[in-house]
């Protein structure tokens, strides 16, 4: 098959899994003998760059951290030549299938001219909510001003706003006739939302077990040095509930602080890093709490196979964390918020533990039980790994999603 890959983001300059895992799936589908072409922005580039069968032509609606009045100006123009980029690859490429990921901070005009040109061809992977969150622009206008300037700003900037991005604000009428879903938690939270998803099978998200199960095998379990060792991994974001695993510790006796430590890696909003190292020197846990910048997914493995626990206090429900997967197939006791994907895959007390999201003293009692319980951690870890053995394969995706486009291609052709 010729298929076509339409993402906001692509690797290397990524903000999170579902775009690591959109090169994944098309790496995977190229291997076996597929035609794959992948239209993504030029996120990370100065300027539009064709690199093989990678064409990063496509402009994102704005800055991802702050944004700027100016590309409000810039949009019809972007818009515009987004469309065109589309339009010509689909043209050249004549692709079997458009198979569509990722597409916040992109117009959902690019998905609606997809389905308008290839008709029953495009399929869309759905691993985040992008279909019911609204746009960039949207959500600047629309939110609250928070100082008296900004307000009169906001107002008398807001009608001819309105008047250039108005088909933004108005609802793109897209079809999902065929819309496969990481977890039935994404899926379900779509189509609660009204979104007319159709054909919409669950395709668990997968990666590559290997060296997660190696790092698995080489535990022992004896903890002798009688320190819980626990991590956060990911973008430190106020949805990603970091602030509750601080929050957390700092229900902890002098006694229990001593035998735990907590290290959070990643990066984010510099004012929600500030925010978290007040914390920290607020409820003085500077001895147990370690902030570590990024390291390449390479390292990752290895990274986590020096920690007992892993910690997913997501306050948003995440559709199915990729570090989650990577836990799990580490050997890690994962301790997730009981939410979206993580409550799907985690089943308390069994393969892992469940607190309420953005609760502390949830978290707390959870980080106590680890503590204390050094044969349960065993159970657990060793309960977690097998289901990413069963479930999280990234053979086992490729194979799904393949099929999938397959049965899409055969069923277009058939007509």
């Amino acid at each position: 098959m010729k298929i076509l890959f339409l993402s906001n983001m692509y690797p290397p300059h990524v903000i999170g899994g579902y775009e690591a895992l959109c090169e994944e799936a098309a790496d995977g589908l190229e291997k076996r003998g597929h035609q794959v072409t992948v239209l993504t922005s030029t996120y990370g580039y100065q300027d539009e760059i064709v690199e093989g069968n990678i064409y990063r032509l496509l402009s994102l609606e704005g800055d991802l951290q702050f944004y700027r009045m100016k590309d409000a100006w810039k949009y019809p123009s972007r818009k515009k030549q987004n469309l065109v980029h589309l339009r010509r690859l689909i043209s050249t490429e004549k692709p079997d299938v458009v198979f569509i990921w990722g597409m916040w901070n992109l117009s959902r005009s690019l998905a609606w001219e997809a389905e308008r040109l290839m008709g029953s061809r495009v399929v869309y992977y759905l691993a985040n909510p992008w279909p019911i969150e609204a746009n960039i622009h949207q959500a600047f206008w629309d939110a609250p001003a928070t100082t008296f300037v900004k307000r009169l700003a906001k107002r008398l900037m807001r009608i001819p706003i309105r008047v250039i991005l108005r088909k933004e604000w108005e609802k793109v009428p897209l079809n999902f006739e065929h819309a496969p879903s990481c977890s039935a938690a994404q899926r379900d939270q779509l189509l609660k939302a009204g979104v007319p998803l159709q054909d919409a099978p669950v395709i668990y998200e997968g990666i590559d077990l290997r060296n997660y199960l190696i790092q698995a095998a080489k535990r022992t379990y004896d903890n002798r040095d009688d320190i819980l060792s626990l991590v956060f991994v990911g973008i430190l974001a106020e949805h990603k509930g970091v602030h509750t695993t601080i929050e957390a510790l700092n229900q902890l006796s002098a006694e229990e602080r001593q035998r735990v430590r907590l290290t959070i890696l990643g990066k984010g909003h510099s004012q929600y890093e500030q925010r978290l190292w007040t914390l920290v020197s607020e409820c003085q846990l500077s001895d147990v709490v370690t902030f570590h910048a990024p390291i390449p997914r390479s390292e990752l493995p290895e990274f986590l196979g020096r920690f007992d626990a892993l910690l997913l206090p997501s306050i948003w429900a995440e559709p199915l964390a990729r570090v989650m997967q990577e836990g799990l197939a580490s050997g890690m006791v994962v301790v997730g918020s009981s939410n979206g994907g993580t409550a799907e895959t985690i089943s308390h007390g069994e393969n892992g533990l469940l607190f309420e999201a953005g609760d502390a003293a949830g978290l707390a009692a959870q980080i106590k039980r680890l503590m204390n319980n050094p044969s349960l951690r065993q159970d657990l870890a060793k309960n977690g790994r097998r289901t990413a053995e069963e479930r999280f394969d990234i053979n086992k995706m490729v194979s799904e999603i393949e099929t999938y486009l397959k049965d899409v291609d055969d069923k277009a052709r058939a007509v």
